[in-house]
């Protein structure tokens, strides 16, 4: 059983009650992500999700790690373009104590100066790390270059430069204009009722301020022209897409089963074709990546400086079938494939939870297991292939090569 409330905060909060499990997941989004960074800003959405872990007035960095560990909580987070996600799963009967622990790093956070000069520090290491995972490297880049300078592309870390030049004020007031209710979700899936929910969220984030604080975004506007980029590595590392579609486009399901039969598997295309027929690479997949208000859809893979005019050749034949040469002996075992991945997911209380996030944030007409099914067993294959001509346009294609000329 699924509710939705608005507090009188401005806090959007949804819980969705299952009896049969011991355990609940809560899970807190900011809208606070790479895309609304300025110049010189970049970077900041991802360093404060690090600061709210290294404590305030009243608990250290080390009191807070102590304090889930003692709960047997399990507690993580990550930033994204578009939002961060602070997340915990515990046994149901610890929630209070959870919820309370993660009100007080979530809003009282300190920033003192030398946790974030030492942070400062972690987070360039994890830049470095970024820079030498090859694979890393040519996703990041491949995105910044087809959102054409966007601030959608820019990398999530940051830059060393916007780095080094964080200071308990910029930080502080970054962190003023993002982490406020109206400008929050919370949820919880699992073992807890709803009204108990709602009453643990407005104790604990009741008294939570209002920034007042208007986040403006434009959609971006796309960079089609090829790159290469000249690395010292044994493979050449490819990344060749498009414009996709929206969180909320029509299409998105037959962008998701497209992906699947094109590259999401190894039964793929991609895979059987380029790996398994060829032996062109070790790994080739395709990715669709959405927004709120765009996205993209590319193919990754890397091989030997050789063979790769073989295989962009063997990758655009098979972007062609997408357009022709979908069978229908394919597409059901495709559904059946994704209706399964589906089932399988919600057996996860930390998916219920991350969904009913993501179908808040993104504005997302709430369909439950039953209707995603129903729109996934709608799709023809005359829709796939019809989508796939207006999606893969010669012109309309960017690829970027990293490695060895």
């Amino acid at each position: 059983m699924h509710s939705r409330r608005v507090l009188a905060s401005g806090l959007t909060a949804h819980v969705e009650e299952l009896a049969h499990v011991r355990s609940v997941s809560l899970g807190l989004l900011i809208k606070s992500g790479s895309r609304y960074e300025t110049k010189g800003e970049e970077g900041s959405s991802h360093f404060i999700e690090h600061m709210v872990f290294k404590g305030n007035e009243k608990l250290s960095a080390f009191d807070i790690a102590e304090g889930f560990d003692l709960l047997g909580a399990s507690i993580d987070a990550f930033t994204s373009r578009e939002y961060t996600c602070f997340y915990v799963r515990m046994v149901d009967e610890y929630l209070p104590k959870v919820m309370k622990l993660l009100s007080e790093i979530i809003l009282k956070p300190s920033f003192a100066e030398k946790e974030i000069l030492r942070e400062k520090s972690v987070v360039l290491e994890e830049i470095k790390m970024y820079l030498d995972s090859p694979d890393e490297f040519t996703f990041d880049t491949f995105i910044e270059g087809l959102y054409g300078g966007h601030p959608l592309g820019h990398p999530i870390l940051g830059y060393e430069g916007t780095v080094n030049s964080f200071s308990q004020n910029k930080v502080g007031n970054y962190y003023k204009r993002f982490y406020s209710p109206e400008n929050a979700i919370i949820s919880a899936a699992g073992n807890v009722k709803q009204e108990e929910f709602y009453a643990l969220t407005e104790k604990y984030f009741g008294s939570w301020k209002k920034s007042g604080s208007t986040i403006k975004t434009l959609p971006p506007e796309y960079d089609f022209n090829d790159k290469e980029i000249d690395r010292k590595l044994e493979q050449v590392h490819v990344c060749l897409g498009t414009e996709g579609l929206s969180f909320r486009h029509k299409d998105r399901y037959k962008l998701l089963v497209m992906n699947e039969i094109l590259g999401g598997s190894m039964s793929s295309h991609l895979f059987q074709e380029v790996r398994e027929k060829r032996g062109l690479c070790y790994s080739i997949s395709s990715h669709a990546d959405s927004y709120s208000d765009s996205g993209i859809i590319f193919v990754y893979a890397a091989t030997d400086r050789e063979k790769l005019a073989e295989l962009l050749e063997v990758v655009n034949i098979e972007l062609l079938k997408m357009k022709t040469g979908i069978k229908d002996k394919e597409l059901t075992k495709i559904k059946q494939q994704i209706k399964g991945s589906y089932i399988l997911s919600m057996e996860n209380t930390t998916n219920r939870m991350t969904r009913l996030l993501k179908q808040e944030f993104y504005k997302e007409k709430f369909l439950d297991l039953d209707g995603i099914m129903a729109e996934i067993e709608k799709i023809k294959k005359e829709d796939l292939m019809e989508f796939a001509e207006r999606l893969f346009v010669k012109e309309r294609m960017k690829l970027l090569t990293v490695g060895p000329r």
